[in-house]
This record gives C-alpha cells, structure tokens and sequence, in this order.
C-alpha cells in the first residue's frame, strides 16, 4: 500500500514537469486518472471504517466473536483500543487524501492544459488554473472520499466492518508504528505535568454538551440528560432557590389536640408537621405523624391529649444562602430532616426537606400532596400548571424559552411582568407563548395556562 501511494507521488512529480511546461499528452491524463482512483478509493475506505467502528453495534461483534468468526474477532480487536483503531484510520485518511489531493489537482490541472479551449478562456479572463484547479479537487475529495463513504458505512457498519475485517487487520499492520510514535509522543511531552493537571476537571458546559449530543445520538434519553443537568447544578444551587415559601407551609399550633392534628396531616398528605406558638413565625418543634398515630394505639403505654407532648423540638435553621449539597448531608443526620430557612434578620421564610433535595436530581415524587402541582398537557400545543411550577422545569420540559431573572417559578416571572396581582384571565404575550392566568386569589396565583404560540 505505502509503496503504490510513493509510486503514485513519484508519477504525479514527473507529469507535472509536463503540465508546467504545457507539453500535456492523453497517456498523462490516463495515468493520473486511475492514480486519482487509487487514492480516492482509499480515502472513501479509511474514512468510512473510521465511521462503521464507531458505529457498530458491539453486542453484535462480541456474539459473533463467542461463536468463532474470525473477522468478528478481528473487529474486536481493534473496537477494544480505541486509540489504536482511531489512531490507524486517522492515518490512512490523512494519507490518502492529501495523496488523492495532490493527484487530483495535476489532474484537474493537466486537464485544463490538453483542452486548448479551455486554456484560451482562462487566459483571456486572466484566471489562474490553480484558482480553479483547487476548488474542483476539495469538493470532489470531500464529497467521495469523506462525506458519501461516511453515510453508506454508518447505515451497514455491522455488515462493512466484517467484510473488509481482514483489511483492517493488515492496515492496523502497516501503520502501528506510526500510530505508536503519534499517540506516545504527546505523553513524553506532557509526563512533567502534574497529575492533578492531567486529570483537570471537566467544566460544567462541556459535560452539558456531551449529554446534549449524547440525547440526539439516542445513548441517553431526555430524562437521563436532565439528571445530568440537575445533578452538575446541585452544587451550586442554594436553599433559598429550592425552598417551600412559608405561605404554603402546612403547620399546626401548640394546644392543638391529637384528634385535630391527625385530621390536618391526612388532608395536608405530609408526615412531619411543624408546631408554632402563637404566630407561624414561631415554630417550637415538629411533630411526626407515626409518633402521633402509634400513641393512639389500644396498647401504648402512654396518654397524650394534645400534639405538644409529642413534639421534637429539635430544630435546625439554615440560612437561604446555604448549597444545598451541604444541607444534604446535615439533613441526613437530622431526626427530623426538615430545616427551616431564615433570612437576613432571622425571621423564617420557608422550610426544605431530604425529599426536596433529592428532587432537584431525580425529578419530581409524585404523591397524593404532589397531585396539584403537576403539569398537564392538554395537547401539543396547551399545558396547565401551577403557579409554583419552576421555569427551568418547564423550559426543559417543553422547550418555552421562557427567560430566567430574579424569580423562579413561572408565577414569579408573571409578577416581574405585569408589576401587580394579576387577576384571573391576565394575558402574557411573547413571540414563542400566551400565558394565561386561570385561577388566583388576593394573595397569590394559583393555576396557569400556556399555549404556543405560531403566528
């Protein structure tokens, strides 16, 4: 193979003595023309192998190989090492094209020089024929040694792959020793570098990237790739942007009778439910559902009549600045894995469970609480949500593009917009949507309509 592509280069040198000097006869051309085929048939080959490799289906070849096929073990072979299956592919294509490149440019050159026509044209418009030569021979490289042989493999990667499995093995032969000096040489280069810098992290964006193309590919499927993306934001996610807004905290007050309570907690669907002493800014413990419920039973030891002696009041306060990977960890400790959030001058804003923090990686729990906070899709076009919803699990969900700013919930955003309570049936027009708001009260908004919008 080496020494066809150096008599090709050889006999390219020596023609184009002949086209430089304009003594062109039909025998250059005839040559040059079944070495240009030569070359581009090698170019398409390599470039297509490199494809089918990575293409194929490796539970195909691994059953094939088990069974004693000798190409399938071969393939193997090479799917194994990556480096070396790229590495030996990178190669003849390298090798090939510029071959077929410099081939098809004396040709395309040698051409022009034996159709006086055509060399009498581009003598009176004063064009170069290198200036046309060049981009001839880069598409016609491009379109039959790279682009069409890419196609045909990838569709029959199973079925090439075996078939030209032994001139693989015998290309892998003769360009080891090239592959071996490429892929060594950048190692001895780097071997003074630290091993902290040769295993320097990946960023966040190009981790994103992977999943991306990874979900178009079909490896991962959208879900997959949105844990990918919770999961490279929960470091850098804070409490404050996850938290359950103390309006919506179900709470009870001290007093409160076990009858009561059990009543409270079967309709709020929560298991741990604070208690406050007169105002829900002040909470002095919380109750778990089971301790009540066990201390009702026929048999329990002991008497309780109100919530209060059944308490913990073991509490923890975490800022609204705090990473939420951190809280994690505190919280699995915690008997009650509930904190509550405060702000700047103490007061509590909010609360967030374990549950809570293991949502922003594996999605939403869907339970019998959760039941009216779901999204709906009416059809493709039309979703119901609540007003809680987040934008970024709606912008992932179904693609809105709706922006992001100082708010995180979809509710949040229609008050940036329109600076007031909207009452029911306030309309948001943007290019890509229509929200509509379809419930709401003197305090906040309860349930909103999205349409698409295709004018």
């Amino acid at each position: 193979m080496c020494v066809v592509l150096i008599s090709l280069v050889c006999l390219s040198g020596s023609i184009s003595e002949n086209v430089l000097e304009k003594n062109v006869e039909a025998v250059d051309i005839l040559l040059l023309s079944f070495g240009t085929l030569i070359t581009l048939v090698m170019s398409a080959f390599y470039s297509g192998s490199e494809t089918a490799l990575v293409s194929v289906d490796k539970g195909f070849i691994d059953k094939k190989s088990d069974e004693g096929n000798e190409r399938a073990k071969i393939i193997k072979t090479l799917t194994d090492s990556s480096d070396r299956m790229l590495g030996m592919t990178l190669v003849g294509t390298n090798i090939a094209n510029v071959a077929t490149a410099q081939l098809g440019l004396i040709l395309v050159l040698a051409l022009i020089g034996y159709s006086e026509t055509i060399a009498t044209l581009l003598d009176r418009w004063e064009i170069s024929p290198v200036s046309v030569a060049t981009p001839i021979t880069t598409c016609f490289v491009l379109l039959f040694g790279e682009v069409i042989p890419k196609i045909l493999f990838r569709n029959q990667a199973n079925k090439l792959v075996l078939r030209y499995a032994h001139y693989l093995r015998i290309s892998d032969l003769i360009f080891r020793p090239i592959v071996i000096v490429i892929t060594q040489f950048p190692r001895l280069l780097t071997r003074h570098i630290s091993q902290s810098r040769q295993n320097a992290n990946i960023r966040r964006e190009e981790l994103r990237l992977v999943a991306k193309i990874s979900e178009k590919s079909g490896t991962i499927d959208s879900e997959q790739r949105r844990m990918i993306h919770d999961a490279l934001d929960f470091q850098h996610q804070q409490v404050g942007q996850i938290m359950v807004p103390l309006v919506e905290m179900v709470a009870v007050e001290t007093g409160t009778t076990i009858e009561s309570f059990l009543s409270i907690a079967s309709k709020s669907g929560y298991s741990r439910i604070p208690i406050y002493k007169d105002r829900i800014f002040n909470i002095v413990g919380i109750a778990h559902i089971l301790d009540v419920i066990y201390s009702t039973r026929p048999d329990a030891t002991d008497s309780y009549q109100i919530v209060d002696d059944l308490m913990n009041d073991d509490l923890k306060y975490v800022p609204e600045s705090q990473p939420i990977h951190s809280l994690l960890q505190d919280l699995k400790a915690s008997p009650n894995m509930m904190a509550f959030v405060v702000n700047e001058y103490g007061g509590i804003v909010g609360f967030v469970t374990v549950e809570d923090l293991v949502e922003e990686i594996v999605g939403e729990f869907t339970d019998e609480r959760d039941s009216n906070h779901q999204i709906h899709k009416i059809n493709e076009d039309v979703i119901e949500c609540d007003g809680r919803t987040t934008i970024d699990n709606l912008n992932d969900s179904f693609d809105l593009g709706i922006p992001t700013g100082d708010y995180e919930t979809i509710s949040g955003y229609i008050l940036d917009r329109v600076k007031r309570l909207p009452a029911v049936g306030t309309q948001i027009d943007t290019e890509s949507i229509i929200i509509t708001v379809t419930e709401a009260n003197d305090r906040a908004i309860k349930q909103i309509r999205i349409r698409k919008n295709h004018v």
